[in-house]
């Protein structure tokens, strides 16, 4: 199974042309995008982006207002709280993020993103679409680590096979935790994206856009 991941477009007009000549060339199982598809908007990106794929699924960040998560919602590619089926896989996803100093539209406390986790199904057998990264993973900022706690607790406690996850703009890589691959990607609007090929084992390679 191949798939493209990618978070952090923005609402970016050169992404959006590079996505569409990706969508003209195919070969892509599945595109994942892990939320901050916009940046407070405007609806018509999150939607033109997520139909230049057959098999789209998303999650929404803390920067996409409540109309693209109900858009998003409406074109049944939001996996925000829910487990799918993905290839031999189960794919659930997480959106929004913990709190930030900002105030942006999609944040949750702590204690939501721990039950809507709680809820989802998480298995050995999930790959978790999630905005923000775990406590601790990818996710300093200063002298802050400001990642999920409740993320992290998820994966140490539920050990899913794979977590895809953005928001934090400055890092780009992959790391274990507890038994679980975590995959920090860069943000689309600095053309970075990742090709992701699980099969045996998990294949992860970080591509320019």
């Amino acid at each position: 199974m191949k798939l493209l991941a990618l978070s952090d477009l923005h609402a970016d007009e050169d992404v959006l042309d590079r996505l569409r000549a990706i969508s003209a060339r195919g070969g892509y199982d599945a595109v994942l995008f892990c939320g901050d598809i916009t940046n407070r908007g405007p609806v018509s990106y999150a939607e033109e982006v997520v139909r230049l794929f057959p098999k789209s699924y998303a999650v929404h960040g803390n920067m996409d207002p409540p109309e693209v998560v109900a858009a998003l919602s409406g074109m049944g590619v939001l996996v925000h709280g829910k487990k799918v089926k993905l290839g031999e896989w189960n794919l659930v996803g997480l959106g929004g993020s913990n709190p930030t100093p900002f105030h942006t539209p999609s944040e949750l406390s702590e204690e939501q993103i721990e039950s809507t986790l709680a809820k989802a199904g998480i298995n050995g057998f999930s790959i978790v679409l999630c905005h923000p990264p775990p406590n601790g993973v990818f996710d300093q900022v200063g002298a802050m680590h400001v990642g999920s706690r409740a993320v992290r607790k998820m994966v140490e406690e539920k050990k899913p096979i794979l977590l895809i996850c953005g928001h934090i703009h400055e890092y780009e890589g992959k790391e274990i935790l507890a038994e679980t691959l975590v995959v920090k990607l860069a943000p689309a609007e600095k053309m970075r994206a990742a090709e992701i090929i699980i099969d045996d084992t998990i294949g992860v390679k970080f591509i320019d856009l």
